[in-house]
């Protein structure tokens, strides 16, 4: 098994990009904290933080960048992958990232408001507009989620 879950704060925003084939990809860098007791003199210790490198794809890149901002603490349920590759000058780049099956915003420190996308991924409408034919056949700029009171 090759699959993995961890608890983060987001570093920057999302970067959605699209592929040469149109498929929408999201990347972005989750902060890992960690804390362990020094048994020693009873008190907690932060360890450096550990970064992680996420990539998502389809209508969960989109919801992410639509949704997800700088901070923003989230778990993030993936596998690994590598993201390898050779420079120019021939040497090798060696990188492990996360390939991301689901993103979900933590809820500890904040509340959130989600708003259901219809099933062909697009995003759907506030809740205080009328819902009318026309409009389900484009997609309507907004975010599927808004965190409150993320600090």
């Amino acid at each position: 098994m090759n699959k993995i879950t961890v608890h983060g704060n987001l570093t920057g925003k999302p970067e959605l990009r699209h592929s040469r084939s149109g498929v929408p990809v999201t990347t972005f860098t989750i902060a890992a904290n960690r804390r362990r007791l020094n048994r020693q003199t009873g008190n907690w210790v932060d360890l450096p933080a550990v970064f992680h490198r996420v990539v998502c794809f389809n209508a969960l890149a989109e919801n992410v960048a639509a949704s997800l901002d700088k901070g923003t603490p989230v778990a993030v349920t993936g596998e690994f992958t590598d993201d390898s590759y050779k420079r120019e000058d021939g040497s090798m780049v060696r990188r492990i990232q996360i390939e991301a099956a689901d993103v979900a915003a933590s809820l500890r420190y904040a509340t959130a408001t989600l708003t259901k996308n219809p099933r062909n991924g697009a995003i759907a409408p506030p809740a205080d507009e009328p819902d009318r034919a026309e409009d389900r056949a484009e997609a309507v700029e907004g975010p599927a989620l808004t965190v409150v009171g993320s600090d």
